[in-house]
């Protein structure tokens, strides 16, 4: 007498036909299920992929047209006789021109990886790189910013510095800026501050200052506006709401 193999596939029953197609459509919806989550996988990925790159495009088309601004305003400085109005659009002219470079710079996703302070601090050392600045970054442990926040941050920070490089520091009257990202139980606290002899709040200073406009706007930008404090040197603070509520 023959016994039959312990671990056959011979079929004695109608319980083991309904286990064993049971067991086949189980296995066949799991491997239709894989096979369209690696699909819907792939098009996310491409169509991420798609967006970074119209992304990229928009923001390169942007710095070109600052670009093309910067040689404009170049053509209407030649044609200018009145010095006073010829060094105002060459302020404004420097000032797009270093916007446009930025631009570039800090609309690349990559360049954050480090985070906010070590990207700061090389605009910073850029901006004073001819002078004697003690430069101090300290952005707060824990601070989750969007890109649109920290670009802002750095164009505010970048026009802040080029104030006080102009202003204060080529004219030996002051030797460190500083920079600081607090937490607040509201929001974000960013404090910017030099040693310099402060800024003159009459006429012809806080209200028609482009660097003060500039960073108005910016502040704005950041869902805040911009103040300035401090009895001695000039300290520009700006409250915003933090990323989740931005």
């Amino acid at each position: 007498m023959f016994y039959p193999a312990a671990y056959s596939f011979e079929i004695k029953d109608a319980s083991t036909v309904v286990a064993v197609v049971g067991f086949l459509l189980v296995g066949g919806f799991l491997v239709v299920l894989v096979a369209g989550m690696t699909d819907l996988i792939k098009r996310l990925e491409f169509a991420n992929r798609a967006q970074e790159s119209l992304f990229q495009e928009l923001q390169h088309r942007v710095a070109n047209n600052l670009q093309v601004v910067v040689a404009m305003l170049q053509g209407v400085r030649r044609d200018l006789s009145d010095e006073a109005t010829a060094e105002a659009i060459a302020n404004a002219q420097d000032r797009i021109a270093m916007m446009s470079d930025l631009h570039r710079r800090l609309y690349d996703r990559t360049a954050y990886e480090n985070g906010l302070a070590p990207l700061m601090t090389d605009v910073l050392h850029e901006v004073f790189r001819d002078l004697p600045v003690l430069v101090r970054v300290e952005i707060a442990p824990g601070i989750e910013l969007s890109l649109d926040q920290m670009t802002a941050i750095s164009l505010l920070v970048n026009e802040a510095a080029m104030n006080a490089a102009k202003h204060v520091f080529r004219k030996g009257a002051g030797t460190t800026f500083k920079v600081e990202l607090l937490k607040q139980t509201d929001g974000l606290r960013l404090l910017i501050h030099d040693d310099g002899p402060g800024i003159r709040r009459d006429s012809a200073g806080e209200r028609q200052s482009l660097g003060m406009s500039i960073m108005q706007t910016f502040a704005r930008q950041l869902g805040g506006s911009l103040r300035l404090n401090g009895p001695t040197g000039t300290t520009l603070k700006v409250e915003f709401p933090s990323r989740s509520s931005h």
